[in-house]
């Protein structure tokens, strides 16, 4: 279909399908509507409007309207959070950025990474009389993704944050794990702002230090029931004491953990017990419970999966825009301000509906 016959809903409507569904199953579904459109226009009209959307995005983390965006009312609660995944890029010439490949035995190189960010509007959480904590009450979310490098992806999600009013909150904070060059994009975009390491993150890695020392079942559950109630409750020297207890028995404390055979259990140990030593400053758990906060960074790993089931079906592969473009439509969508709605012409309404409403 040409262009200048599609109308803006149609537009909409085709770069919604490109990002939900393989190009082809969307022409499929059109066709049986009665709609004649091509995979390929799918494809076409999702990447202009993904790319229409990521030259937005960077205009504004060039600072040319992001406090202009920002809410009259401040946040309780604002959290910005910070995660990657993968997908796989194909090489130039291939048929389609939606093609599965038909060689499992090519090299990994094509494997890149997705930056995914995101901001949380929130109210705080509280400790319950009985000593459980009712955790923070999530009250809007917004996303950025990107392809680009850390400086780039800080730019983006610090200039969220700034549009959702980081300055004006009246509480803020920043999680994630300790990868993908996180740590120190905290630190040059987000800096004097607390820096929690993602409580879930650091849990699995004490289920592997356990897993080193027993088998799955009851001894394996009550040693790593014993560990995570140390960091749950701020015992980090009690629990790095005893872990280094059990690294000697396999290896004595080398100067980095990639000097021990790897894989082995003196490995493992001592690769959780330097990491655990390096970010224990951004572990203090209790106390970010007693002051309403997050603890985990479950919000930027669900969109991390959402964005996943689209780009990471089996074998998937993608030219570098298109996997650009459809991530960020996909997040635009997810964004719980209506942005992506408020993008787009109001819906015509039938006239049962006008008279419903």
């Amino acid at each position: 279909m040409p262009e200048g016959r599609q109308s803006s809903r149609l537009r909409q409507a085709l770069s919604e399908l490109g990002s939900e569904c393989v190009f082809r199953k969307g022409e499929s579904s059109l066709r049986t509507l009665g709609i004649p459109v091509s995979f390929k226009t799918i494809e076409r009209v999702s990447e202009e409007v993904g790319a229409e959307l990521v030259a937005e995005q960077r205009q504004q983390a060039a600072g040319a309207s992001a406090d202009a965006l920002a809410p009259g009312n401040p946040a309780e609660l604002l959290v910005a959070e910070g995660d990657g995944m993968r997908v796989r890029l194909r090489e130039a010439g291939a048929v389609s950025c939606d093609e599965e490949d038909k060689n499992p035995a090519e090299k990994e190189s094509n494997w890149r990474e997705i930056k995914v960010g995101v901001v949380i509007r929130g109210q705080h959480g509280r400790v319950l009389p009985d000593g459980t904590y009712q955790d923070p009450q999530t009250l809007v979310q917004t996303y950025v993704v990107t392809l680009g490098d850390i400086e780039e992806f800080g730019k983006l999600l610090k200039s969220e944050a700034l549009r959702r009013g980081w300055d004006e909150a009246q509480d803020r904070l920043v999680l994630s794990d300790a990868g993908h060059g996180l740590p120190g994009m905290w630190v040059r975009e987000f800096g004097g702002v607390r820096w929690i390491v993602d409580y879930e993150h650091t849990r699995n890695r004490l289920s592997e230090c356990a897993a080193v020392i027993h088998p799955p079942g009851a001894a394996f559950s009550k040693l790593f029931g014993h560990w995570e109630s140390l960091l749950y409750n701020g015992h980090m020297d009690k629990l790095l004491h005893e872990l280094v207890a059990r690294a000697e028995e396999h290896a004595v404390r080398p100067k980095r953990p990639a000097d021990i055979e790897e894989a082995s259990p003196g490995r493992i140990l001592w690769t959780h017990i330097f990491y655990l030593e390096t970010y224990r400053d951004h572990m203090d758990y209790p106390a970010y419970r007693a002051l309403g906060w997050f603890i985990g960074s479950g919000h930027v790993e669900a969109a991390c999966k959402m964005v996943g089931v689209r780009m990471k079906a089996a074998n998937k592969r993608w030219t570098r825009q298109g996997a650009h473009a459809i991530a960020t439509i996909i997040v635009e969508r997810a964004c719980s301000d209506t942005r992506w709605a408020q993008r787009w012409p109001a819906p015509v309404l039938s006239f049962q509906e006008v008279q419903r409403n």
